[in-house]
């Protein structure tokens, strides 16, 4: 019984290692870091309908389903920015959420609580993500 329970739990994460396959279902030589190096350019916004299941399995745990982080986080002092906020929103380029998205926080000096997703999603995944994420706030 164990050992088919165990079979279950780990046959999927092996075949997934042995295809090269990010925890998002692309290949890992499709993603952001490995084609642009987490380094955007053009037009950054994507399909939002595309980023919110995105944001909802990978985002909304720390940010919220609507951008507002009003959750407790542990091993940080204050939640995340709320992100429906369109006065904060409009002060942040698309460059630099796509940077916190690729690297994560600790990548452009915030907290290290965000993972960096550069290395599991792809460029378009990241461009829908922000995309998504700037529909919090309209901006």
């Amino acid at each position: 019984m164990l050992s088919t329970f165990a079979a279950t739990l780990l046959l999927p994460q092996v075949s997934l290692l042995a295809e090269n396959v990010t925890m998002a279902g692309i290949p890992e030589s499709e993603t952001a870091l490995a084609t642009n190096n987490c380094a955007p350019t053009g037009n950054l916004r994507g399909n939002a309908a595309l980023g919110q299941p995105l944001h909802g399995e990978h985002c909304a745990e720390c940010h919220g389903y609507d951008g507002k982080a009003e959750v407790i986080i542990m091993h940080m002092d204050e939640p995340p920015p709320d992100q429906s906020n369109s006065e904060y929103m409009q002060q942040l380029p698309d460059g630099y959420l796509y940077l916190a998205i690729c690297l994560g926080g600790e990548g452009i000096g915030k907290s290290i609580v965000m993972y960096p997703w550069g290395p599991i999603f792809s460029d378009a995944q990241i461009r829908d993500l922000l995309a998504y994420v700037r529909s919090f706030s309209g901006t």
